[in-house]
Parts: structure tokens; C-alpha cells; sequence
């Protein structure tokens, strides 16, 4: 397939290196963060309501609903963390002046999620051998299998959103996302109310019905998205139905950059499954749906994150496929000062009101769990500064193209210290309870954030090629970074 290239080159002045914005381009950042935000906010309080109405079942189908979900969204992980690299190839490709090339790496990786839901679909059969592994109750158990299998037989709608989304995000069209997002979650909180409840003359399904709500929602989030870039302003400006077929190299590209960004998430969210299902799942179910009500609440604080994390991944890439670092350089700390300034406010906010906040999910009340979930806030307030900078980095080294070096190391802090550390920890001091794993987990987080911001202050990523640099109509003095 022949592919269009622009050859004339962009302006001079996209590649000066002065940045007339001030506070590091804080407003460039914001007016691309703001809509991201919003969207992983809107998906945030769709989560925490999910979660809320599925509490009223019963303890049993909120522990089952954290299990079962994180264990359907890690064989997604490495696909999602493949297909978020849309974002880098097409910001990228947008900096260089070549806009159809970013139509065609969103194509690719429309054709990248087909493929990955094809084979993820072999986990529905076995996912009842899958979850014996975990030792709960039986009730549990089944609770958990069959909400994993929903899941996953909607995992292409989930996949196909997520390479939009980062398509859209990476031209720096970020209000697509947020409709399409706030449409789909809308419809999931419907579906919850209806399904869980029994509404408008259905019967009550319970989890299962949260878990039908939730595909639903996803193949409404990516038919949105997928009508914006079909029809109107977009397809015309980036050339999109000359790109659908699909590129064999520029698959490859993806998956040299994306694969390396997959494998670390999926090593990441694995390790997090275990933890949480495995290691906490030690103390039994108290302990479980302490810990499931204390991950509606740490979504509060790192899911907005995400969002301007998703957001640096675009800009990054659009200064680094102009040639820009030194304006990358600025953006990705822009983007830090935002996050932390957020995520510390937020894990102090949740420690103060931990009683009532708790609560809010523990009824009727029980005890042991109000206990459990109230002692082990502190481990959220702890990690806050440091996993916003795991956050933010680590979506500034994606920006650039830098994805092998931080894949290895995550993974390898994740296993060494988050996971290995943590079971240690569980059987060697069972008396602590659940704050012992969640002291292992807290140093792993602390000691990742700083790893990640020390490989961006090093630099390393300016050297990373992902797009073909463009003749520049006038040369560029090489770029001396600022200092940190």
C-alpha cells in the first residue's frame, strides 16, 4: 500500500527553540489535559457508582466485581498499553507535518484490536480453572467467573475505544474522546440501574447485569468515536479512507514502540491482580472488600492523572516529531507540577475523611472491614507524590518513544519489591494484616516514580527515532536541556 508523505518541510519557526509561553506552557498543556481529565473523571465516577450500586447486592459481589474486573483487564493490558502508542505515532507524525500518517496509524490500530479480541476470546472457556487459583469462597468463585467471562467476550469494543481514543488524543482532538466517553459511561450507569436492580419490567441480574452494562458501555464509547472519524471534518482533514487498509510495516512500527509499553502494563496490572486477589485474599474476604473499597478510592486520586499523563504522551510527541525537546522537556514538568499538586491534595482529603468515606461503602456496617479499610488508608496519602511521578513520566518517555528501558525496569521492580516483597511480607509477619503487604507495595511505588524521573532527566529519550525527520528549511543549534 503507497503511502502519502508530506516533503515540504514545516515552517522554521515550529522548530525554534525559544518557548514564548509561560509557566512552561502550563495553558498549552491544560487545554489539551482539560478534556482528558474530564473524560478519565467521567469513567472515575462511573466506576465509583458502578461499584456503589453493586455494593447493595451484597459484600460478596463487591469483592467479586474487584477480582473478577482486574482479572479480566489484565489479558487486556498488554493490548491497551500497545494501542495507547497510537497517540505517540500520531502526535508525532502531527509535529513532522504529516497528518494523513497519523489516520494511518489509528487505522492500524483499529485492526490491531480485531485481532487482539479474536484471541483473548480462548480465556472465556477457561476461565472457571482460572479463578479456582484464588482460593475464595465458592460464592465468591462463581461471582467472579462469570463477570470475567462478560468482560472479556466484550474486550474488541474496549480495545477498539482505546485506539481511537489515543488517535484522537494524539492530533490534539481531545473533546472527541471526552464525548464519546461521557456518552458511553452514561449508558453504563443506566444499564447498571436497569440490570443490577431489575428495572422497567427486567429482572434483577446483580453483578452479571454491571457486567453487561459495561460492554454496552464500551461499544457505545467506540462507535461514537469511530463515527467522528468516519464521516465529516476529520476524514477529510487526515485523508482517513485512504489509510484503512492495513500496513503491515506500520503495524510492525507499532509493535516495536507499543509492545514494549504492553508488556509493561500488563506486567504491572498482573502484579496488582495477584496482590490484591492472592496476597490480601490471605486474610480473608474482610480484608478483600476492605481492599476493593479502598481501590474505588485510589482511582479517585491516580485516574484524573491518567488523564494529564495522557495528555503529556500527545505533547511530548508533537514537540519530539518537530524536533522540540527542550519544549517537551518543559511540558512533562508542566504536567508533574499539575498531577501533584492533585494527588497530594486528594490522598490527604481521603485519609481525613477515611471514617465516613469507608463507610459510604461498608453498609450495613461491618466492623472488621471498616477496621481494616480505615487502618490502611495512610498507604494511599504515602504514595501519592511518587506515583504521580510514575504517572507523568512514564506517559512523557511514551510520548517520545522510549518504552523498552522503563518496561524492563518496571517490571522488574514490580515482581522484586511490589509482589515478591509484599507475599513475604504476608507470610512472614501474618500478625500485621493487610498493612504488611501494603508496606511493600508502598516502597515499590516510591522507588518506581523516582526511577522513571530519573531516566526523563537523563535524557536517553532524545535519541529515540519514531518518525522520519523532515528537511528543515533552515538548521537547528543542537538543544542543551534545563537543568532539574
Amino acid at each position: 500500500m503507497a503511502v502519502a508523505r508530506t516533503t515540504a518541510a514545516p515552517p522554521a519557526a515550529e522548530f525554534h527553540e525559544h518557548d514564548p509561553a509561560p509557566w512552561w506552557g502550563m495553558g498549552e498543556l491544560l487545554r489539551l489535559a482539560v478534556p482528558s481529565v474530564l473524560n478519565t473523571v467521567s469513567l472515575t465516577l462511573m466506576h465509583f457508582v458502578d461499584g456503589l450500586m453493586v455494593s447493595r447486592v451484597g459484600k460478596e459481589a463487591l469483592s467479586a466485581q474487584m477480582v473478577g474486573g482486574i482479572a479480566a483487564f489484565t489479558p487486556l493490558c498488554f493490548f491497551i498499553g500497545l494501542l495507547s502508542c497510537v497517540n505517540t505515532f500520531a502526535s508525532q507524525n502531527l509535529g513532522a507535518g504529516r497528518k494523513e500518517r497519523a489516520a494511518l496509524y489509528g487505522w492500524q490500530g483499529l485492526w490491531v484490536a480485531g485481532a487482539a479480541a479474536a484471541v483473548l476470546a480462548v480465556l472465556i472457556a477457561a476461565a472457571p480453572a482460572l479463578f479456582v487459583f484464588f482460593g475464595h469462597e465458592p460464592e465468591v468463585t462463581r461471582l467472579e467467573t462469570r463477570y470475567f467471562q462478560i468482560l472479556m467476550a466484550g474486550a474488541g469494543f474496549s480495545l477498539a475505544a482505546t485506539a481511537l481514543g489515543a488517535f484522537f488524543m494524539g492530533v490534539h482532538r481531545p473533546k472527541v474522546a471526552l464525548a464519546a466517553g461521557v456518552v458511553g459511561n452514561g449508558v453504563n450507569l443506566a444499564g447498571d440501574y436497569v440490570l443490577i436492580f431489575g428495572k422497567l419490567g427486567l429482572p434483577a441480574l446483580g453483578l452479571t447485569g454491571a457486567a453487561i452494562a459495561t460492554v454496552a458501555g464500551s461499544a457505545v464509547q467506540a462507535l461514537v468515536m469511530f463515527a467522528f472519524l468516519a464521516v465529516g471534518p476529520y476524514a477529510r482533514e487526515y485523508q482517513v479512507w485512504r489509510q484503512w487498509r492495513p500496513h503491515w510495516r506500520a503495524i510492525l512500527e507499532l509493535a516495536r514502540i507499543g509492545a514494549p509499553a504492553g508488556a509493561m502494563f500488563i506486567a504491572d496490572v498482573l502484579m496488582w491482580t495477584i496482590f490484591m486477589g492472592k496476597v490480601i485474599g490471605l486474610f480473608g474476604t474482610a480484608a478483600l472488600t476492605a481492599t476493593a473499597i479502598l481501590n474505588r478510592y485510589w482511582h479517585l486520586c491516580f485516574m484524573p492523572a491518567i488523564g494529564v499523563s495522557t495528555a503529556v504522551t500527545a505533547i511530548v510527541g508533537r514537540h519530539c516529531g518537530a524536533r522540540r525537546p527542550r519544549l517537551a522537556w518543559r511540558r512533562a514538568h508542566a504536567g508533574l507540577i499539575l498531577v501533584e499538586i492533585y494527588m497530594i491534595t486528594c490522598g490527604l482529603a481521603i485519609w481525613l475523611a477515611r471514617d465516613a468515606l469507608v463507610g459510604f461503602f461498608n453498609d450495613p456496617p461491618d466492623p472488621a472491614v471498616q477496621d481494616i479499610a480505615t487502618g490502611a488508608v495512610v498507604f494511599i496519602l504515602i504514595c501519592q507524590a511518587f506515583d504521580a511521578l510514575n504517572v507523568i513520566f512514564i506517559g512523557a518517555l511514551r510520548g517520545a518513544g522510549d518504552t523498552l528501558w522503563p518496561g524492563i525496569v518496571q517490571t522488574a521492580l514490580a515482581y522484586a519489591l511490589g509482589l515478591g516483597g509484599s507475599a513475604a511480607v504476608a507470610y512472614a509477619a501474618p500478625e500485621w494484616g493487610i498493612r504488611g503487604p501494603w508496606s511493600a507495595a508502598s516502597v515499590y511505588i516510591i522507588i518506581l516514580g523516582l526511577v522513571m524521573w530519573g531516566r526523563f532527566l537523563a535524557g536517553k529519550w532524545q535519541t529515540v527515532t519514531v518518525v522520519e525527520p523532515v528537511p528543515l528549511a533552515v538548521p537547528v543549534e543542537p538543544t542543551v536541556l534545563p537543568p532539574a
